[in-house]
């Protein structure tokens, strides 16, 4: 693989390429922690859904989604699977979670089903409005740099479990 066709096509829109981990030949890499199963709270610690899987691209090993399936009881309907960004959520420095400080409930319900194999460029600029911030205005997208937004920031989903132990490398 050419390391300069994987640069230049870093930050494009993959919808095209998106596949879940579980279903691909890729595996977490050592010391990553294998966040499936781990309960996503608010920042309050509530439970909000549970980690049901990672979309990430094999080409550039970088994840861009978790795939969560929401609370019954919190959001009121049963098998409801979303995409987060993420860049909006962080991991518990020592518990087994992932907190989504800066996504209310509101949003989190309006997030559009995720339908395996059905993530179209609709799809990701549709979620990429459902969290953007309440008063801003909307965004044009340029599919040449739609992933160099916050939403799909990976230091800011592992910073917090991995401060301190110097470990800023990007991936799976």
């Amino acid at each position: 693989m050419q390391i300069d066709k994987i640069m230049e096509s870093e930050n494009i829109n993959e919808y095209n390429r998106l596949e879940e981990l579980s279903h691909s030949s890729y595996e977490i890499a050592d010391g990553e922690p294998d966040i499936k199963g781990w309960d996503i709270k608010d920042k309050s610690g509530a439970k909000l859904a549970e980690v049901k899987e990672l979309l990430f691209n094999p080409e550039t090993q970088k994840v861009r989604y978790i795939i969560a399936g929401l609370e019954p009881r919190v959001f009121g309907v049963e098998h409801k699977k979303v995409l987060i960004p993420v860049g909006f959520a962080e991991l518990h420095e020592k518990e087994d979670e992932v907190f989504l400080p800066g996504i209310t409930l509101t949003k989190l319900a309006a997030a559009p089903d995720y339908i395996k194999g059905e993530v179209t460029q609709e799809t990701e600029v549709l979620v990429r409005d459902t969290f953007r911030e309440e008063n801003s205005a909307p965004e044009v997208y340029d599919e040449q740099t739609f992933y160099e937004h916050d939403h799909y920031n990976e230091r800011s989903f592992y910073g917090r479990r991995f401060m301190g132990r110097g470990n800023t490398e990007e991936g799976i």
